[in-house]
């Protein structure tokens, strides 16, 4: 029996034919993809040439900018190749997304393609040739990427205006009434109304018509158990994303000592808590009416890094050596002994997290066993302001042009964004915050944690809606979103959308706060956790003309120098109430070590210059006659409220008194670290007076003020009461014998 060949072997053309039916099929969406994939190289580039120069701290300059760019020249474009990568990326995936919606609007025809094809040569399922020209679809391809980008940049734009402020409200024209369009107008009505009628056109067009109910026909028929798989994946995701970590308070049996919650704040005003009359804070001030509340709380240096040092030490900057913002690494290296080693010794389990400010936790070891906070050197800065000149992306890597601000996968794929001030998410730092509660809960070893939050500081960049809580509706000024670093107030008006940032951002940080608070008592350890709420230093916000605006420039006032304080103590149950009695930042160790029960060496309780402030937390005194000593700190710009040539020692800004060493830290120089040190006010307060102390070329001015009478400080008593003036500078040069860093040679303090 003889077999044909040629009807048992496969035709030479029918593999050709099927790799030309997948071509056809495929190729149209590719070029959909590419289309849409350069749209977003075009965003890149845009970007890219209207990228802003190097600023620190709002400072920056042509010299600095040569340096930045001679040494992190090779690193910055490695780094602008990873920005181009993330912008391939999305607009592969969102191309992706369009091609489905088109290859949707196809099989439905909802869309006329102007020709037909019999209803015989299509499967179930089949990838047929594209019926929609190629010219159609590149179009419809970009100008829908296009439209989707915009909404959600607008988006972005609403939720975190001060990202883009910069790039466009700033520069007035229209980009600024854009802006004022969505954050303050119908713009966000608008794009709301327009997204959702646009996403259920697209997808409700396609599946209403004939063709499109067939498909999802075939779809179920064919791919039923595919189908539940997915769904049922779905369910469990959601499961597990709504679960919240918890622990019980103890496990059985358990003996351990209290655990202790620091909650900071940055820059929280004591009036803000303790003044009946502007309530912007109402779980902080729920927790004060729950706690004793020291009202006359005073910090030594109120600025972030030397504060923080200073409250954890237990001792006076003079001793622990971290007096800037910007210590050297041996002066890091050296610093005491702090409450979080003592405590980790004594077996608690350590931890500390932050947002933007509290990088300066990443750059000295206070014995903390677990730090997650943000980097920060030269080339953390020089990185993150090559992210953020991209405004294009950041709806992207934010998260909020999904209007998810929490979920910002970005600082993932690029750390250095966890350090921008734009981005602080306080609620989201609770969540960090009780995540790693719920995992050291699971032994019975007790807790130090310190949870700080920087929202409410400069530039007080909040975001929605707390950014306009407070803002007179009509103001339309350079103040609208944040506080841009060298613009200064010109109007009432000014001062008055300043301070409404400010509320808006303690606002924002206050929910943050509320946060933490029911977390801890979901978990279960609010019984048997001290919390105490405290503050780095307060902040001047334009309240007198001639002292401006921030903290640590001058010392004149007490609005940057005093903090609130609040112990809430489950286990000593001390009754809530007010001490007006002057208390300082070097007294929280020494009272914290004896309210957890930690006993300390003789010597180095010789070494604390803080006392135990239990009298007052009993109620049994209200005053225990302390006084505070205070200096003022490195001055960012040379120019400024009360940086007259005869109410300062002047030196350069912020770029020029400090260096950039080989490992990229950023630190005072050498040249200026004792122009630095003897040009900075000094201060001593008692509960009835105030002695400042400013060294200028002329000589030192004093001026002394009577606190109790003047709150304000306006009524300077130095030429009325020479005695009065003589008896404070003594006390003042006696407080200062024990900075083994300066000498006092007649009226100067001058560095040894």
């Amino acid at each position: 029996m003889s077999v044909d060949p040629d009807k048992h072997s496969p035709s030479p053309s029918v593999a050709p034919s099927r790799l030309l039916a997948l071509w056809q099929a495929f190729y149209p969406p590719l070029l959909g993809v590419l289309a849409v994939v350069l749209l977003y190289v075009a965003l890149f580039g845009v970007d890219f040439l209207l990228g802003a120069e190097l600023k620190v701290m709002g400072v920056g300059d042509a010299a600095t900018a040569q340096r930045v760019m001679t040494r992190y020249g090779r690193t910055l474009i490695s780094h602008q190749m990873r920005v181009l990568g993330c912008y391939v990326a999305i607009g592969a995936a969102l191309g992706l997304v369009i091609q489905l919606v088109i290859k949707l609007w196809e099989r439905s025809g909802a869309w006329p393609s102007g020709r037909s094809r019999p209803r015989s040569v299509e499967t179930p399922l089949s990838l047929p040739p594209s019926p929609w020209p190629m010219g159609r679809r590149l179009l419809v391809s970009m100008v829908s990427a296009l439209s989707l980008h915009l909404f959600l940049l607008s988006r972005a734009i609403i939720l975190r205006p001060a990202l883009f402020a910069e790039a466009l409200y700033d520069r007035g024209g229209r980009g600024k009434s854009l802006m004022v369009w969505l954050t303050h107008g119908s713009g966000g009505l608008f794009l709301w109304m327009i997204g959702v009628g646009l996403s259920l056109f697209l997808l409700l067009a396609p599946l209403l018509s004939v063709r499109g109910r067939r498909f999802f026909v075939d779809l179920w028929l064919y791919h039923k158990p595919w189908i539940g798989l997915a769904a049922v994946g779905l369910v469990l995701a959601g499961l597990t994303l709504r679960s919240s970590p918890s622990s019980p308070s103890r496990p059985k049996g358990s003996t351990r000592p209290p655990s202790l919650l620091i909650i900071a704040v940055d820059s929280l005003r004591a009036d803000r808590l303790f003044d009946d009359r502007r309530v912007v804070a109402p779980a902080m001030a729920a927790l004060s009416q729950k706690s004793v509340r020291f009202t006359q709380a005073h910090v030594s240096v109120p600025r972030t890094f030397p504060s923080f040092v200073t409250l954890l030490t237990g001792r006076y900057p003079y001793h622990h050596g971290i007096r800037t913002m910007f210590p050297t690494h041996k002066e890091r290296q050296s610093v005491p002994v702090a409450l979080p080693q003592l405590l980790k010794d004594h077996g608690y389990k350590t931890s500390v997290v932050s947002d933007f400010c509290g990088e300066i936790f990443s750059r000295i070891d206070l014995g903390f066993d677990r730090v997650e906070v943000p980097a920060f050197d030269a080339r953390e800065l020089v990185l993150q302001r090559g992210v953020t000149v991209h405004r294009n992306l950041l709806p992207y890597l934010s998260g909020a042009g999904l209007g998810t601000p929490g979920i910002a996968w970005g600082q993932q794929v690029f750390p250095e964004l966890e350090g921008l001030s734009e981005l602080a998410d306080p609620k989201l730092l609770s969540q960090r915050a009780l995540k790693i509660l719920a995992e050291q809960s699971q032994s019975d070893a007790p807790f130090f944690m310190t949870v700080f939050f920087s929202t409410a500081h400069f530039p007080y960049a909040a975001q929605a809606p707390y950014y306009r809580r407070f803002m007179d509706p009509s103001y339309r000024g350079p103040f609208l979103y944040y506080k841009p670093p060298l613009v200064d107030v010109s109007s009432p008006a000014d001062v008055a959308a300043v301070q409404a940032l400010y509320d808006g951002a303690v606002a924002a940080a206050d929910a943050g706060v509320q946060s933490l608070l029911d977390g801890l008592k979901a978990m279960g350890r609010a019984d048997d956790t001290i919390v105490v709420l405290l503050s780095d230093h307060g902040e001047n916000l334009y309240d007198e003309p001639e002292r401006g605006m921030g903290h640590g420039d001058h010392l004149e006032g007490d609005l940057s120098l005093r903090v609130p304080v609040l112990i809430h103590d489950p286990i000593h149950r001390f009754p809530p109430h007010s001490v007006s009695g002057l208390t300082r930042d070097i007294d929280l160790v020494p009272t914290l070590l004896a309210l957890l029960g930690q006993q300390v060496s003789d010597p180095l309780r010789s070494q604390l210059d803080g006392v135990d402030l239990l009298p007052l937390l009993q109620g049994q005194r209200d005053s225990l006659g302390l006084s505070s000593l205070a200096e003022t700190e490195l001055w960012f710009t040379p120019t400024g409220p009360g940086f007259a040539s005869d109410q300062r020692l002047p030196y350069p800004d912020v770029t020029s008194t400090t260096d950039i060493s080989p490992d990229d830290d950023i630190a005072v120089t050498e040249r200026y670290r004792d122009l630095v040190t003897v040009a900075k006010h000094r201060a001593l307060r008692t509960e009835r007076y105030k002695i400042i102390y400013r060294p200028t070329r002329n000589g030192p001015r004093y001026s002394v003020y009577d606190v109790v009478m003047d709150p304000w400080e306006i009524h300077d008593l130095v030429t009325e009461q020479p005695a009065l003036l003589a008896q404070l500078q003594a006390a003042l040069f006696a407080a200062l014998s024990s900075d083994p860093s300066v000498e006092i040679t007649g009226d100067f303090i001058l560095p040894k």
